[in-house]
């Protein structure tokens, strides 16, 4: 057989170009493309196809290249009419498996961009970590609220992750928790995706909260979901204007509602209730805020029959609403328009957060029925076995303190130290629970005014010149008006018949300081007289001392 014969047999003439195959494959090219560019100019799929378990940018960067000089060779090689080997697959052929290769890679982007976004787990969690460092590092707002939500599908594998066992994985969870505590973040976070938050509290238990580093980010959306007044915290209310969102509050309920879960925290300084909040500085709604927060906690900590236990987060909350509701002594500087004041507002949202615990306390059966051990604590026992009862009267003590500051006109006095302190605490309620926390309220206020037999002092002065403007100065009898604090009444009384004389002629500043809301001493008399009112002589009443 001639060599032109074994050729022919061997090599045959390439055939015309499959013009429809062609065409399929520059319509499947351009698709390509274009998702390709589509998808990497959105931050949301950069960030979904950089943490694939799959190398799609590097198999994307190789293959098409690859793909499109295979279509131009076979192409070209039909073109010029040059020798095929019998045995080769036809052009069409070869244009069908570049095509279907170009349909793998757009299938592997949409699913891992659009279809089946990746989550956090042994595939991936170098990428996942690499790709969130970064984009925490750069800070841009923008990146960071698409991040927030991309994450939060990964917050349960993350947390589990970190929770299992020794391995290069653990250490790169453990390390995402410490980065998503980032105050940027955090911040972006608790404004666009209390999700996440929501996600981060449903995923914790009392065991992972002992191993995990959540402090830096269960403190910072604290705080920025209480500072921020577009946060999710801000816009629950109740049902009747928030709709759906103010009866199950979810964010509130996930940060708040687990008395468990935030004792736990509290171990590790990482309770919400332990917010970063500066002293003096919060804003009328954003204290109204905490103070709801504290009374979702305090719902969880007697729905849980866990009140006869003492709560070091709740404990930390009671000092918290007192730090930031007691410099009502701004009014004296400003006492015409005091009700428009941060700090009057303030003050007022404290004494109804007092008055909201102690409602809680009366509907809560176990509760309501309980007997407090020990009614008279001594001062070192009021550190010790503290109940809602103490913190609650102890609250209620502090709140008195700030509005017996108030060293105005008359009327002023009477306004805030009768009907916005005095008037809400002491309100008739008959139920155990008001009776056993007045008689502990009653109590620090006396012991308080005793004080000063042997250490005179103007916080003491100041809680006697509150009581003798609320009680008068006249002796009182169980037919007056305020049975209810008549005991009170009582030995206020007596006691400044026997001591204030004394103390007068030793620290006469310190007596002075008693005296306020129309009180005046003379010849060893006190004298308050009343507001005039609809009368033509104002009213007056006086106290002969000894």
């Amino acid at each position: 057989m001639c060599t032109q014969e074994l050729l022919g047999m061997c090599f045959v003439p390439a055939g015309s170009s499959s013009n429809s195959i062609f065409g399929f494959s520059s319509f499947i090219s351009a698709l390509a493309l274009l998702f390709v560019v589509y998808t990497i100019t959105g931050e949301r799929y950069k960030f979904r196809i950089a943490i694939a378990p799959l190398p799609l940018y590097k198999t994307s960067f190789y293959l098409i290249p690859f793909i499109g000089i295979g279509v131009l060779i076979s192409e070209l090689w039909v073109n010029l009419g040059l020798l095929t080997p019998s045995f080769n697959l036809s052009q069409s052929m070869w244009q069908a498996i570049f095509s279907l290769i170009f349909l793998m890679i757009i299938t592997l982007w949409a699913y891992f961009g659009f279809i089946s976004p990746p989550k956090f787990g042994k595939n991936n969690y170098k990428p996942f970590m690499q790709q969130l460092y970064v984009r925490i590092l750069q800070g841009n707002e923008d990146v960071l609220r698409e991040v927030a939500s991309e994450i939060t599908p990964s917050i349960k594998n993350i947390i589990a992750h970190a929770s299992g066992d020794m391995g290069e994985c653990k250490d790169y969870a453990h390390d995402i928790i410490l980065l998503i505590g980032n105050k940027r973040f955090c911040e972006i976070v608790a404004e666009y995706h209390p999700n996440l938050i929501i996600e981060v509290y449903e995923s914790l238990t009392v065991e992972n909260i002992e191993k995990l580093p959540f402090r830096q980010f269960t403190i910072n959306t604290a705080t920025a979901a209480i500072l921020n007044s577009n946060s999710l915290l801000h816009h629950e209310g109740d049902g009747f204007c928030s709709g759906l969102i103010g009866y199950i509050k979810p964010l509130s309920m996930a940060m708040f509602g687990d008395i468990k879960k935030l004792d736990c925290l509290n171990q590790q300084f990482a309770s919400p209730l332990d917010a970063d909040l500066l002293l003096f500085t919060l804003k009328n709604k954003q204290f109204q805020v905490y103070c709801n927060s504290t009374l979702t906690a305090i719902e969880s900590y007697l729905n849980a029959n866990e009140w006869w236990r003492h709560s070091y987060a709740i404990n930390n909350a009671f000092h918290k609403i007192k730090d930031n509701s007691i410099y009502l002594h701004e009014i004296n500087h400003n006492p015409t328009n005091y009700y428009n004041l941060e700090c009057y507002q303030n003050f007022r949202v404290a004494v109804k957060f007092v008055v909201s615990v102690i409602e809680l306390l009366e509907k809560h059966p176990s509760v309501a029925d309980f007997t407090p051990h020990k009614l008279r604590k001594s001062k070192a026992e009021r550190y010790q076995s503290i109940d809602l009862y103490d913190l609650v009267a102890e609250l209620m003590f502090e709140l008195t303190f700030a509005a017996a500051t108030i060293n105005v006109d008359k009327d002023t006095c009477w306004s805030i130290h009768h009907n916005s302190c005095w008037g809400e605490f002491v309100n008739h309620r008959h139920s155990k629970v008001n009776y056993y926390i007045l008689k502990k309220y009653y109590r620090l206020m006396y012991d308080e005014v005793k004080r000063m037999e042997k250490l005179p002092n103007f916080k003491s002065a100041k809680i006697l010149g509150f009581c003798l403007n609320i009680f008068g100065v006249k002796t009182p009898s169980k037919a007056d008006y305020g049975k209810e604090y008549y005991s009170l009444r009582k030995v206020i009384i007596h006691w400044t018949i026997h001591n204030y004389e004394s103390i007068r002629k030793e620290y006469a500043r310190v007596a002075e300081a008693c005296l306020v809301g129309g009180i005046t001493y003379e010849d060893k008399k006190l004298t308050k007289t009343y507001g005039l009112g609809i009368r033509d002589e104002a009213t007056k009443e006086v106290l002969e001392l000894k």
